[in-house]
């Protein structure tokens, strides 16, 4: 996604949760969601059936769901059934337990019924416009607030929504739409079926007035508000060729359609799988927004199919993503631009390592909203960067095509990557994953140089507190004929020294020209 700013209970423990909301013990195939809204007030109605297996003899599965707060807001669960018999569970604490299911190697099948206000996850408000909507906005826990799940992206499965909703909605959801049905003379039943297996943090529905217009042949779908329809298609109508960049670089696209919807999520952009989520004002009919379209179009392959396994790993979705928009401008837009993108990319992350003192693989933060930053973004394109230029066009973009190769459409770490990254390239990485991503900051360097004539002596100095990055250094000479030639530096440790007599005389030089190498130029 693209940022807008960016117990104990009768008869046994409540486990310890982690902020993460992963149930280690759990895992689900199949969630058969059927949701009731209607215009009369907040309260949803759902009937979910999850089948799942459960791994722990010792323990009666659980699973996330908000429990209803002080302020009224959360789910009340009102039954549980299993084979057509109700059993008896404990809702407590954001956990639902089912506490009388038998241990078994099968998959269990169960149906939970429950209602009430979403505290979250599935935001009821207005657009910008005053008209009613539902979006659903799930990123990074907060399905849980409107579906009983496992929320953590290491476990993913199947979605089918059956949507009951006022007539005079439109209902895009994830998946394959399969039906309208008539409920009523004032409402309709949605339905829609993925049976691609999905992280929770990008299943969602969306419930509004909507001008939907459907490009067939290309399988791409643009999803407006009636009021702002022209500068809404116009501006979708980018989608298909972003599309075909990135089926031709990586693979072809995996989820059946993409819908391209103007909603009212808390993000610039929610990658939503098959049904990418915009800010309602990012739609503004100039295609200000490619390179959003492009930065969540990209995650349909790395974060959506190609998931992280844990939240430290965010930059293999939000990392790739940053990039991919950038190797899509350099592809239409020019080398210049996509330098300068970088440049600036450069200057963020150097601004924000100084307040900030932790690595790209973040195992310290606690807080998802914060892993949302310029190490998980900024930095991970960076990391890709290097890497593209340590190994070649040719041999990067085999090691992408390979790595969504082997985990498409599943969870992978990053050592997952880097394991990918030296087979294909046949280098030994460890150094280079190490001090980018498992270290914190960048190299600061200061650069001293004497010399005359046609003598050049320079000296690059690290200021920075974690001296073990090593690294090759590009300058370019530049001589007072005009012409030049490019040295490579070795960078280790606090002081490397760079001696050479060159034929002609030396009239300046010139750092990282190319802008290949993620540092801070210090006075």
């Amino acid at each position: 996604m693209v940022n807008k700013i960016i117990f104990t209970l009768i008869g046994f423990i409540v486990p310890t949760m982690s902020v993460f909301s992963q149930i280690t013990d759990l895992n689900v195939s199949q969630y058969l969601i059927n949701l009731t809204v209607s215009d009369r007030n907040d309260s949803i109605y759902v009937q979910e059936t999850v089948i799942f297996t459960w791994k722990n003899n010792n323990q009666k599965p659980f699973l996330n769901l908000t429990s209803v707060k002080k302020n009224g807001k959360g789910m009340h669960v009102k039954r549980v059934s299993f084979q057509q018999k109700e059993q008896s569970f404990t809702h407590q604490n954001d956990t639902l337990f089912l506490q009388s299911l038998p241990f078994q190697e099968v998959p269990l099948e169960v149906v939970i019924e429950y209602a009430g206000i979403p505290a979250d996850g599935l935001v009821i408000g207005q657009n910008k416009y005053g008209n009613r909507t539902f979006f659903g906005d799930n990123w990074p826990t907060r399905a849980q607030n409107w579906i009983a799940c496992n929320d953590h992206p290491s476990d993913k499965a199947k979605v089918f929504f059956s949507v009951q909703a006022p007539a005079h909605y439109q209902v895009i959801a994830n998946g394959i739409y399969q039906s309208t049905v008539a409920v009523n003379a004032n409402e309709k039943r949605w339905n829609y079926a993925s049976e691609i297996e999905l992280p929770l943090k990008v299943v969602v529905v969306g419930i509004a007035d909507f001008e939907v217009k459907w490009d067939k042949e290309n399988r791409v779908s643009s999803w407006v508000y009636p009021e702002n329809k022209v500068a809404g298609f116009y501006d979708f109508d980018l989608a298909p060729s972003i599309v075909s960049f990135f089926e031709n670089y990586i693979a072809p696209y995996e989820f059946y359609t993409l819908a391209n919807v103007q909603s009212t999520t808390r993000f610039g952009g929610m990658e939503n799988a098959g049904c990418i989520f915009y800010d309602e004002n990012s739609i503004d009919g100039t295609r200000s927004c490619e390179s959003l379209l492009a930065h969540e179009i990209a995650h349909q392959w790395f974060g959506n199919s190609a998931s992280e396994s844990d939240w430290p790993h965010l930059w293999l979705s939000e990392g790739f993503a940053t990039y991919l928009t950038l190797l899509y401008q350099e592809k239409t837009k020019g080398k210049s631009l996509f330098l300068q993108e970088l440049q600036q990319d450069r200057k963020q992350i150097s601004s924000f390592v100084k307040s900030y003192p932790n690595p790209v693989i973040d195992l310290a933060q606690q807080d998802l909203m914060k892993l949302l930053n310029a190490n998980s973004y900024q930095k991970g394109s960076w990391v890709l960067h290097m890497l593209r230029v340590k190994v070649g066009d040719a041999v990067f973009q085999k090691i992408l095509q390979t790595y969504y190769g082997e985990y498409r459409l599943s969870n992978a770490t990053s050592t997952d990557f880097e394991r990918v990254a030296e087979k294909i390239s046949g280098l030994e990485l460890t150094q280079f994953f190490n001090q980018w991503l498992r270290k914190p900051g960048i190299p600061q360097l200061a650069i001293q140089s004497t010399g005359k004539r046609n003598h050049l002596d320079l000296t690059v100095l690290q200021n920075q507190k974690n001296l073990s990055f090593q690294f090759p250094l590009q300058v370019k000479i530049l001589f007072t004929d005009g012409t030049s030639v490019n040295e490579t530096i070795e960078v280790k440790g606090q002081a490397t020294h760079f001696k050479k007599t060159y034929t002609k005389k030396v009239s300046s030089f010139e750092v990282d020209p190319n802008t290949e190498l993620l540092y801070e130029q210090m006075n």
